[in-house]
């Protein structure tokens, strides 16, 4: 009897540790997905965050294929990995969204680390249109996209081709000279000069005004094509990158290489109308069309001196 007392410790110890062991194959694999917020405007960024109970190792990356058809993935613009908090994983995703849409979105997958695959619940998102007023002071400031943090990772490319470089050069010193071919001269023939990138602006801004573009299909394709022509001569003219920056950072380079302030102003009033037409989908009076070409004009002959 008393040998039987002295096992009993020892049982209740081995069963202890077996339940330990079995714990996270017998808890139970939950998942939840929630937004932070649910209602945004056009281009803002928010958060998606997910949490797993229910197991003590890390789960496998999320899979965002169920989203495919209405939830492109290039939206996503970061995420963490997993942590751990408590009893749950916590992973974050940094997203952002550009139409103005209701979403049901279905439930995400994933897996655990045993390969069993279990959903989160559905989410709903609302993105709503940015307001547009009717003057060009009424526009919100262009928010700043919010980047990840740079890693070396990133610039392997850049790596890669400087050994490619590298090896082609190492191999054209090693090569043998071949003696210099004589040159032939060839007659000269003149020379048509280029014509002044001024004088091509006020061409294309003329041949714009002679087909009377704001007749002839969407008001917006006439506005895009005036930024276009301007934004091009700016480029040419100052040797900065018009055509890939916003109004506000043009002005900015703008004024690095000495525009005066006048003509700062007068620039940024025009780009910042067609962009109101073109992402704002603003529609200008009618007698403004004309107006904003020969501001347009101004701009070009006050600047190419």
């Amino acid at each position: 009897m008393d040998k039987a007392r002295a096992w009993i410790p020892i049982y209740i110890g081995v069963w202890m540790v077996a339940l330990l062991c079995c714990s996270d194959l017998q808890a139970q694999l939950t998942a939840n997905a929630n937004f932070n917020p649910a209602r945004i405007e056009t281009g803002d960024t928010f958060s998606l965050r997910v949490l797993v109970t229910g197991t003590n190792s890390e789960p496998q990356p999320v899979d965002f294929k169920p989203w495919a058809a209405v939830f492109q993935g290039n939206n996503v613009l970061s995420h963490t990995g997993w942590r751990r908090s408590g009893t749950q994983w916590v992973q974050q995703f940094t997203l952002i969204c550009f139409d103005s849409v209701q979403m049901e979105l279905p439930p995400l997958l994933i897996k655990s680390h045993l390969g069993e695959t279990f959903p989160t619940n559905a989410l709903q998102l609302d993105v709503f249109p940015t307001k547009a007023g009717s003057e060009i002071g009424d526009m919100d400031s262009i928010r700043e996209i919010i980047r990840e943090p740079a890693n070396w990772t990133d610039f392997w490319p850049w790596y890669v081709g400087a050994c490619v470089l590298l090896l082609v050069a190492m191999r054209y010193l090693r090569k043998p000279r071949r003696p210099k071919p004589q040159i032939i001269k060839q007659p000269d023939t003149p020379v048509v000069p280029a014509i002044p990138i001024h004088m091509m602006a006020l061409q294309r801004l003329a041949e714009l005004e002679k087909q009377k573009a704001w007749t002839k299909g969407p008001i917006k394709a006439y506005y895009v094509e005036l930024s276009m022509i301007v934004r091009e001569y700016l480029e040419k003219r100052f040797q900065i990158p018009a055509l890939e920056s916003t109004t506000s950072e043009t002005k900015q380079m703008l004024a690095h290489v000495g525009v005066p302030t006048e003509l700062l102003q007068s620039i940024e009033k025009l780009l910042a109308q067609t962009d109101l037409v073109k992402y704002a989908s603003h529609i200008p009076a009618a007698d403004t069309h004309l107006k904003a070409l020969h501001h347009a004009q101004t701009i070009i002959e006050k600047t190419h001196a």
